[in-house]
């Protein structure tokens, strides 16, 4: 469980990278990006962990922090990491642009994010669960387009073995939400209980 559990919370470094400046460009988006459920992920070097839909070979993960985009890899191989466990990866990866070592970040693969705009809100700009319950805890919030609102959250809560919410126990649900149009929709539920090796 442990190792589980780090491979979801744990924070990794990156450096920045430049991307091209001076000029503008226009971006006309639709909402269909929107419609895939993003995947958050952790990740070292040329590995790591996912938490959503199993990635798959040659998605591009962005790095952000509160500041911008820190790097880029693409998914070169990708595995449960737990089989006990849905949604929960290990992935292999080889870096695009900058390096994924040196301060703080969180990886997102969602084609609805714009890399030279999105970054993870700070701890001030973060919205209440969009689950209403008490002790539903909003772990992240990234905005993926620059506008300041948040667009995907994780929580976490203490739940039960079926991954309903309980007042007190040692197990934990995260959830994964995404804005899809106006509303925020929960699109993945990890169940720790289940992902003991």
């Amino acid at each position: 469980m442990s190792r589980v559990l780090g491979a979801v919370f744990v924070l990794w470094s990156a450096t920045a990278f430049a991307g091209p400046r001076g000029r503008v460009v226009r971006v006309e988006r639709t909402d269909a990006g929107t419609k895939v459920a993003p995947r958050l992920c952790e990740v070292r070097g040329d590995g790591g962990t996912c938490v959503g839909e199993q990635p798959t070979t040659g998605q591009t993960v962005v790095l952000l922090d509160e500041q911008h985009t820190v790097a880029e890899v693409e998914v070169i191989e990708s595995a449960s990491l737990v089989s006990s466990c849905a949604n929960l990866w290990t992935v292999k990866t080889r870096a695009i642009r900058g390096i994924a070592a040196g301060g703080e970040g969180i990886g997102v693969i969602d084609p609805g994010l714009i890399p030279n705009r999105a970054r993870v809100l700070d701890k001030n700009h973060m919205p209440a669960s969009p689950s209403g319950l008490s002790g539903d805890e909003v772990w992240r919030a990234i905005d993926r387009d620059g506008d300041g609102t948040a667009d995907i959250l994780i929580t976490r809560y203490n739940c039960d073995s079926a991954g309903k919410p309980v007042t007190n126990g040692a197990n934990y649900c995260i959830d994964i939400w995404a804005r899809i149009g106006v509303k925020m929709t929960r699109t993945t539920q990890l169940n720790l209980a289940q992902c003991s090796p």
